[in-house]
């Protein structure tokens, strides 16, 4: 399973909030958690940049694990754009 760049907006936005998402591997659960409340206390774009790479290297170090796939699975479903409709006739 792909994990997404460490510097994909998909990191920044679990750690602010700007998305959220069910995770289901509880290391991760955890420590987003723990990152989005420092996030929320210190909302300097380094600190959200820390944090997003802290949440990445999670996700990287553990993506053979099932949970941690079906939690990429979901994320990256959510990051794709919608399809365009095709016309009917």
């Amino acid at each position: 399973m792909h994990v997404p760049n460490a510097t994909d907006p998909v990191w920044e936005d679990l750690v602010t909030g700007k998305r959220t998402c069910s995770l289901r591997f509880l290391a991760a659960k955890i420590l987003l958690a723990r990152l989005a409340r420092a996030a929320s206390a210190d909302p300097s774009p380094e600190a959200i940049r820390t944090s997003a790479e802290q949440l990445h290297a999670i996700f990287a170090n553990n993506a053979n694990m099932p949970t941690v796939q079906e939690d990429l699975r979901a994320l990256l479903d959510r990051q794709a754009p919608p399809e365009a409709s095709s016309p009917t006739s």
